[in-house]
């Protein structure tokens, strides 16, 4: 049982020990920045800066034989401006330039700008450790600001498009001038402009001026527009009187040809009519004509049917017939047992039918 907690403990010493040596023998590089390694002495290579850029991670660090010099490798920003809570400086440290026309004019104006990648160790060979470059990056963008603004006349500056132009302009020259020290200059803005007082008062008086030159002309013109109206006004007047007399005069001539037609379609619909009822009557006179002379041929059949039936027996018994209804049997006198009513037969040929 000892012997494990001995090993145990000398594990743990060793994972320990060899931890320490380790931190000891290394540097780590963080994240962001990028090392610069110096050999002090010549006993693993040759003495000197070593010429590469050390990246974030964990590198040899012999203790006095080797020196390590951290730069920052992000993208780092140079403020210059007015405002002292956001600048760079946390003082006034804006760019001052004069322009053209000889007024003062102070600029904000933002560098981005990072070391150049795989050159950290020229950088160091140059300038040294420490931020050194961060001053002459700072001078620069002075020098350049001052050199391509000062170009502009005090007009242009109320110009976007100027200002972008002389922008790139300090781009450039920066370009230019901080190549050599590994610095690499990716964007320039101007952030705001600020005049001078007396020339603000001047623009001032001039806007105003030039405000009322044009609201002058705008009356004038507000004026000129005025009696165009009336002109159209009086004209779009009498183009309405016009329409109106010309639909009046159509709704006229419409309401005349609405009433020949309706004359016409009248006169049409009674000769129709008229025409209609002399046919009607000339039908009916001829149905009528014939239907009489149909009866008169009944009337002339039925009459020579009767004299046909009187020539014969028939004509007997019809007398015979007349004379019976002629009789006045309650007053007249018979004997009964001369005559017998209730032959017929006898009593026909009585009254003479044969």
């Amino acid at each position: 049982m000892k012997i494990i907690n001995y090993i145990s403990v000398l594990v743990i010493a060793l994972v320990v020990g060899g931890w320490v040596v380790l931190k000891s023998l290394t540097v780590d590089i963080p994240v962001g920045k990028v090392g610069v390694r110096i050999q002090q002495y010549g006993i693993f290579g040759k003495q000197g800066m070593v010429k590469k850029d050390y990246k974030a991670g964990w590198h040899r660090d012999l203790g006095p034989i080797d020196k390590w010099e951290l730069f920052d490798s992000t993208i780092q920003t140079l403020e210059m401006t007015r405002d002292t809570r956001h600048g760079s400086s946390r003082s006034v440290d804006d760019v001052k330039v004069q322009s053209a026309d000889g007024y003062a004019i102070s600029l904000d104006v933002t560098i981005k700008y990072k070391i150049t990648d795989g050159e950290a160790y020229k950088l160091y060979q140059k300038l040294g450790a420490g931020s050194k470059y961060r001053v002459i990056v700072r001078n620069e963008a002075q020098k350049a600001c001052m050199a391509a603004f000062g170009r502009m006349k005090t007009e242009q500056f109320y110009n976007p498009e100027h200002r972008r132009i002389a922008a790139t302009e300090v781009h450039e020259a920066l370009v230019q001038s901080l190549s050599g020290n590994a610095i690499t200059v990716l964007d320039v803005l101007i952030r705001s402009v600020q005049f001078d007082p007396e020339y603000e008062n001047k623009i001032r008086r001039k806007k105003l001026a030039d405000q009322e030159v044009e609201l002058n002309k705008s009356m004038s013109a507000a004026e000129t527009e005025s009696g165009k109206t009336q002109v159209i006004e009086a004209e779009t007047k009498k183009l309405v009187e016009i329409v109106i007399k010309e639909k009046d005069a159509a709704l006229v001539r419409m309401k005349a040809q609405t009433d020949l037609e309706i004359v016409s379609i009248r006169a049409n619909y009674e000769k129709y009519e008229t025409e209609k009822h002399a046919d009607a009557d000339l039908i009916a006179a001829q149905k009528g004509a014939e239907g009489l002379l149909k009866v008169k041929r009944a009337e002339a059949s039925g009459e020579k049917l009767r004299n046909e039936a009187m020539q014969g027996s028939g004509g007997d018994i019809l007398v015979a017939l007349e004379a019976a209804k002629n009789l006045n049997i309650s007053t007249l006198a018979v004997s009964s047992l001369d005559v017998d009513f209730l032959d017929l037969e006898e009593m026909i040929k009585k009254l003479g039918a044969k």
